[in-house]
């Protein structure tokens, strides 16, 4: 198996308007089943994407080659742990998709991704340019589930370490003190090959354990 993959992430930024407000903005907890098409994710179709809730879940679908989509509860957290179901229904296994951290605007946050066909990177986005924290591109794993299946993803952002968790397996860790605090999000992303499909489902959102209250 090859080292690394060379990183195929966003040639062009598709930047989505931000999700409604919904509680309190600060919180040790939140979670969604997305049963329901107001928790605050928002919907929207475009050319080159299509994302909102159907049957229980939240999806992602992306047509245009090598662009980047994702959506956002519209709140503010600082140490946090974020998990996620994730399975691709369609599309090429070189897309990738997962969870956000700290995002602050569309051109900066966090982003903790797997690959269709096993790899997985964190990565950080600042002024809109990418940078791999943890090796020179998406790495291979036998952790990540491959040929639809689901898959349980956490990413833990706690101080100034990045963590990436997938079906209970820590896969890479990070240290970067760039941004400390933001939103949460859902994020999809093709390849060169075009399109994919991602759904999401039982999202929580909890504080690390020690992060203070």
């Amino acid at each position: 198996m090859k080292a690394h993959r060379p990183l195929i992430f966003l040639v062009l930024l598709l930047l989505l308007p931000p999700g409604c407000q919904g509680g309190s903005s600060e919180g040790p907890f939140f979670r969604d089943r997305f049963g329901d098409p107001h928790s605050g994710w928002g919907s929207e179709s475009r050319e080159a994407f299509d994302r909102g809730y159907e049957e229980g879940e939240y999806f992602i679908e992306v047509y245009e080659p090598n662009w980047f989509a994702w959506a956002t509860p519209g709140r503010r957290f600082d140490d946090v742990v974020v998990e996620v179901d994730a399975r691709q229904l369609s599309g090429s296994p070189t897309g990738h998709f997962g969870l956000l951290c700290r995002y602050r605007s569309s051109r900066d946050f966090y982003y903790f991704a797997i690959t269709g066909d096993g790899y997985y990177a964190i990565l950080r986005v600042q002024d809109g340019k990418q940078k791999v924290l943890t090796g020179a591109g998406f790495l291979p794993t036998q952790a990540v589930r491959t040929g639809g299946e689901a898959n349980r993803i956490r990413a833990i952002c706690q101080g100034d370490r990045l963590t990436l968790v997938v079906n209970g397996q820590e896969l890479g860790t990070a240290t970067d003190d760039t941004f400390s605090r933001g939103d949460v999000g859902l994020g999809v992303g093709s390849g060169p090959d075009g399109g994919i499909r991602v759904h999401f489902d039982n999202l929580v959102v909890t504080r690390p354990e020690g992060g203070e209250e």
